[in-house]
């Protein structure tokens, strides 16, 4: 387990959870207000219709934690990467028919802002965080910059700042990641404020939750914001790891 060898006390363990927490929900909801700002700025700051009841996603997701909790599934491991193809196909034959040029033109530009939104969001929350908790600035905005890609940030971090931070980076970016599919349904706004709230995982895991909360013809927006970020948050995490 990454940090095990410092996380020699419940004291220290408990911080490290309340350290997570704090900067994954101060993620979202600055990510939000920023999205908001910049909808706003251009004039796309009303609210957007629902799609079909979210609480399916929710139930879903509780139901998992409660069997992973209490079970063990070793074909659950290997499933992962074949589930995603899978989702990925599905969304693909469901968004296929409302893509159009235009579409895809409209949606380009609501992912470029919104990943523009996520990223001054993370970074003003790292630079906040880094103050408010003691935590380095450079180790601070990496584990803010992570967009959910905790598979990435984690391990980057931890090669970087040690394992204790490396184990910070992992679980703040797998919790935004979970507050993306607890939280987007509820949330009023408009696209690019509610897309930039889930970072890079708007292409691929939430992208479901995105489609059924703003409908099929966000489904560009939602892609291209995750894959812009997928494609920044390789550069920019090693990046300010070593200002």
């Amino acid at each position: 387990m990454w940090g095990g060898g410092e996380l020699t006390s419940l004291s220290k363990v408990t911080r490290l959870v309340a350290y997570s927490l704090a900067y994954s929900i101060a993620i979202v909801l600055v990510t939000y207000a920023v999205g908001m700002l910049i909808s706003r700025g251009w004039g796309r700051g009303r609210a957007v219709a629902r799609g079909r009841a979210p609480l399916v996603f929710i139930l879903t997701l509780v139901v998992g934690w409660v069997v992973g909790a209490f079970t063990r599934i070793p074909i659950v491991g290997n499933a992962v990467e074949p589930e995603l193809m899978v989702l990925a196909s599905v969304v693909g034959l469901s968004t296929g028919r409302v893509i159009t040029l235009r579409s895809i033109a409209a949606g380009g530009r609501i992912g470029l802002m919104s990943s523009l939104a996520a990223l001054i969001g993370s970074s003003l929350t790292g630079l906040a965080l880094s103050q408010l908790l003691g935590v380095g600035l450079n180790v601070s905005l990496a584990v803010a910059l992570g967009m959910g890609w905790y598979t990435f940030t984690g391990p980057t971090v931890a090669l970087y700042a040690g394992p204790y931070y490396g184990l910070l980076a992992f679980l703040t970016n797998f919790l935004r990641e979970q507050l993306t599919y607890v939280v987007v349904p509820f949330m009023p706004g408009s696209p690019e404020a509610l897309i930039s709230v889930g970072g890079a995982t708007t292409m691929d895991d939430t992208l479901p939750v995105y489609v059924s909360v703003l409908g099929r013809d966000y489904s560009v927006a939602s892609i291209s914001n995750g894959l812009l970020l997928t494609v920044v948050v390789p550069i920019v995490v090693p990046l300010v790891l070593t200002i």
